[in-house]
């Protein structure tokens, strides 16, 4: 006798609990970001690797390009491309993006066959600035569960951003002491 009772229990609840499943709407939100690159200018054919690179922190010194501020790295970018979709997605080969604050988004090439943390294997290309402001990097900010789009950039192969470690602080330090000598 309780044998039918225990099934129809079992079967309501398998009914009325599954209401959703596993729908997209319960999935945990996918935090990250994309963009789309524009490179202009001819690519240099000893090139390569292209990568999207993601620091935590400013690069103001030749240390703060470890592999404990750097949090995102693309997978690599075919060269001669125009344009180019990228997505933190798209099988990155380091993806520790969370929400946050990031200071520095920028595009590097190397002529090495490998990738390697040498400051001096990469040469920047191309940065993320906010709202076309060119004198200094552009801060990436992700809220919580959230996806950011239209973080683009521009590789102006004829015309270089300004080269870390320092960048923009580096470089206005050296005008300034250049004026006052």
């Amino acid at each position: 006798m309780r044998t039918p009772f225990i099934k129809i229990v079992v079967i309501s609840l398998l009914l009325f609990s599954c209401d959703k499943g596993l729908s997209p709407e319960m999935a945990e939100p996918k935090v990250g970001f994309s963009g789309t690159i524009n490179f202009l200018g001819d690519w240099d054919k000893s090139i390569n690797q292209t990568l999207v690179v993601l620091f935590k922190t400013p690069l103001l010194s030749k240390d703060d390009f470890n592999v404990f501020n750097l949090k995102y790295v693309s997978d690599t970018i075919p060269s001669g491309n125009q344009l180019f979709d990228y997505s933190t997605n798209d099988n990155p080969l380091i993806n520790n993006v969370e929400a946050g604050e990031y200071a520095y988004l920028a595009v590097a090439q190397s002529k090495k066959n490998i990738i390697t943390l040498n400051r001096e294997d990469w040469f920047i290309v191309g940065v993320y600035y906010l709202n076309d402001d060119l004198s200094q990097p552009g801060k990436l900010v992700i809220p919580e569960a959230t996806f950011v789009t239209d973080v683009n950039i521009i590789c102006d192969f004829n015309n270089p951003p300004p080269q870390p470690p320092g960048g923009i602080e580096l470089l206005n330090k050296l005008k300034a002491f250049l004026q006052n000598n």
